[in-house]
């Protein structure tokens, strides 16, 4: 097993058993100090590959994490690549948000120590801000209204963007396959006619199709996560097909599920919630066009 597969398998066996899906619904400071302090995974955009830090972003979209994870790598690896301080972000001391696309609407703002803020191509760094908290969707993710003043611009936000479209994207390709593994074994367990539901083959085509969408999203992100000489392009590419990739997943797993999949009890409803509140801030089409123009073809 290689280094990065020992950090994924470490990764995914401290959020299954300290932070579980259900468990993300509330605040679990705990886990912060375990990701942060003792596993090190805040420090992974300055010591390591960016295919780390995709790896471990995959690994908190599987448990839909509440923690201020993807903002805080992201704002890392952004002020990193600029030549700015990020010993904070890098130990888990300070915790960040990103408003790269506007204030009225900022995930992790409520918590959060840093804000980074893009106005048009300029990135700000922002420490004096005020957050209204808001009731969104995903019960997942808290989210804010913040106002801020203008901060200290720091360089171009065009990097930081990527970072965000690549960190997006592998969150929600990790949700996906979480998804889609739930499906299975649903379909593998539960019985109809005598017969296990997934020995249907309308029932084994609609998996066949989800699975297809999931591996070109995995490829993709990943491709993207190597960040060769057209990151630029791979990035939003990647985002915008694995957006796409889990809100079909979420969506088709509430009727796959079946009647439990309605229910509050099952975690089908806050995977759709995560999926459709990824895919209201995602513009995949936009995305897919500023891909193409960055491609010069």
């Amino acid at each position: 097993m290689s280094e990065l597969e020992d950090l994924r398998a470490a990764t995914r066996d401290l959020l299954a058993t300290q932070a579980p899906v259900r468990s993300n619904l509330e605040d679990n400071p705990g886990i912060w100090k375990r990701l942060s302090s003792e596993m090190g995974l805040t420090s992974l955009p300055v010591e390591a590959p960016l295919s780390w830090t995709s790896a471990a972003l995959e690994e908190t979209g599987r448990v839909l994490l509440r923690a201020p994870f993807l903002p805080t790598v992201v704002a890392a690896g952004a002020l990193n690549a600029l030549g700015q301080d990020v010993a904070g972000l890098a130990d888990g001391s300070v915790t960040a948000a990103l408003a790269l696309d506007g204030l009225d609407i900022v995930p992790y703002a409520t918590d959060a120590v840093l804000l980074l803020v893009a106005r048009d191509d300029e990135l700000f760094v922002v420490d004096d801000f005020t957050v209204e908290a808001l009731e969104t969707l995903d019960l997942t993710r808290p989210a804010g209204r913040v106002t801020a003043t203008t901060g200290r611009r720091v360089g171009t936000a065009s990097y930081a963007r990527d970072l965000q479209h690549l960190a997006l994207a592998a969150e929600s390709v990790g949700a996906a396959h979480r998804v889609l593994e739930l499906v299975v074994e649903h379909l593998l367990v539960r019985r109809q006619f005598g017969r296990p539901l997934g020995s249907f083959q309308a029932l084994r085509h609609r998996v066949a199709d989800l699975t297809v969408l999931v591996e070109a999203a995995t490829s993709s992100t990943w491709y993207a996560a190597q960040e060769g000489d057209d990151f630029a392009v791979a990035a939003p590419l990647a985002r915008a097909l694995a957006v796409e990739a889990f809100v079909a997943v979420a969506g088709d797993a509430i009727q796959l599920f079946g009647g439990i999949g309605f229910t509050w009890e099952h975690d089908a409803h806050l995977y759709f919630k995560r999926a459709w509140t990824t895919a209201l801030s995602s513009d995949t089409r936009a995305l897919k066009k500023l891909a193409f123009q960055r491609s010069g073809t």
